[in-house]
């Protein structure tokens, strides 16, 4: 039996809604008014995005998605993705990277 810490939810996830297995990196960015990261993929981790401020314009693959503050965005691996700050206020977001094990083909 697995031990249990104070806090630990025990609920039961289909596997086609897990995401992040595991965390192998969290980022803060910043993205000024009217600027993008371009276009990009990972071929071999996921992403999820947690918005702290700020609204704009998210592409992935090919469908496009206004978000905001407090927004959750996931982005699976060698998935094409970039982000635009169309507001007037600094973009920040929380970048949380997962290694998949998926290498490129």
């Amino acid at each position: 039996m697995k031990a249990k810490t104070h806090g630990d939810i025990d609920a039961e996830v289909d596997p086609k809604f897990q995401c992040l297995k595991s965390i192998t990196y969290v980022s803060l960015a910043k993205l000024q008014p009217t600027l993008s990261y371009e276009k990009h993929d990972h071929q071999d981790h996921e992403e999820i995005y947690y918005i702290v401020n700020g609204n704009g314009r998210i592409k992935i693959g090919d469908e496009e998605a206004k978000f905001r503050d407090g927004d959750i965005i996931y982005i699976p691996e060698k998935t094409s993705h970039s982000i635009t700050n169309d507001g007037d206020e600094m973009v920040e977001f929380l970048a949380f990277g997962g290694y998949t094990g998926i290498t490129k083909e």
